[in-house]
């Protein structure tokens, strides 16, 4: 017996834009927000119907992405915690489950720390399982919706997405274990057909689990049978505005009284739904989004250090120079002499 082999990945990366670009087939944009030494950690396999991937990064992280054609995804958080946010203005549950929106565009900042689980699947398997009612509740969400369970079932769902993750990514180690042996020719063409059989059987074996624990969540039954609350608000739109502005050519000299003449928004307003959204001040947020665009842009053009800094409105070598040190705890001449 043959089997098509699992992707799998298990990557650790110390520089937030390579570590955007390690999930292939979701196009992402990731900006630091707080100073200190960006660590992530992707793991990631993909099986013939199921993807499970699961991120972790210890800084606070501004997550722009654009979820799969045909994928129905959901987000387990094992760690999402910051108290100075709120669920529904960050646009993603802390203590539930996120039904991520389908096809569509997704932003949220995580705070410190931020880990989850990410199951995906493809539309297929759940339209020949759930009934077209909703089926299409799932493929018209285009927003991010919270999924109703309690406290034991989340944990219960926390506990099996880990254990498969690690199943599946324990195959790997099996393959990458290298035991010299000499049996004779059959016998060596008997271990591999054993060793392939069960390896195929496993696979298959966590994929329906998979599907089965994602399938749960959408079939009413006594543990949930409340409907899924929609996720973002009026703060969450603010802040996204805000970070779309200042990278526009137009709002890039913005001061934060400038930008919120031109969006109509009362300063208090701005404060408190950044402080809801990311938990820190908008000049600290929009200050770090230009520098992570700056970063960028010294990561993948020649234009003098200079000249990138005022594309994003830094106009003093010096100031430049020490935020962005301060953020990223190098210097920008620092980032584009290590530069792949």
């Amino acid at each position: 017996m043959t089997s098509v082999q699992p992707r799998i990945e298990n990557t650790v990366c110390n520089e937030v834009n390579s570590f955007a670009h390690s999930l292939s087939s979701w196009p992402q944009q990731y900006d630091q927000v707080v100073p200190g030494h960006f660590h992530g950690r992707l793991q990631d396999v993909e099986l013939p119907s199921v993807r499970l991937f699961r991120e972790t990064m210890n800084l606070s992280v501004a997550q722009h992405t654009h979820t799969p054609t045909g994928k129905i995804s959901v987000l387990i958080p094992i760690s999402l915690h910051n108290a100075k946010t709120s669920d529904q203005a960050r646009n993603i549950a802390s203590d539930g489950v996120t039904l991520l929106p389908y096809q569509n565009e997704f932003f949220f900042v995580g705070p410190a720390n931020t880990d989850y689980i990410v199951i995906s699947l493809d539309q297929q398997e759940l339209t020949a399982l759930l009934t077209e009612e909703d089926m299409n509740q799932l493929l018209s969400a285009q927003r991010s919706y919270e999924v109703p369970v309690n406290t034991r079932h989340l944990a219960r769902l926390q506990s099996q997405a880990i254990s498969l993750l690690n199943q599946l990514l324990a195959l790997q180690s099996e393959d990458d274990e290298h035991t010299v042996v000499f049996p004779d020719e059959s016998e060596l063409s008997h271990q591999e057909e054993r060793k392939a059989t069960r390896r195929a059987a496993l696979e298959r074996a966590i994929q329906h689990q998979l599907i089965s624990m994602t399938l749960d969540l959408f079939i009413p039954s006594t543990d949930h049978n409340r409907p899924m609350r929609p996720l973002g608000n009026q703060h969450h739109y603010l802040v996204r505005s805000c970070h779309q502005h200042v990278l526009s050519e137009q709002g890039a000299d913005d001061s934060i009284l400038d930008i919120c003449k031109t969006l109509n928004v009362p300063r208090r307003t701005l404060n408190y739904s950044f402080e809801r959204v990311t938990g820190c001040s908008p000049a600290q947020y929009l200050r770090a989004v230009k520098l992570n665009a700056a970063r960028r842009e010294l990561l993948s053009s020649e234009l003098p250090i200079g000249s990138v800094a005022a594309n994003y409105g830094f106009y003093h070598g010096g100031y430049f120079g020490q935020e962005y040190r301060r953020l990223f705890g190098e210097t920008p001449s620092a980032t584009r002499t290590g530069r792949p």
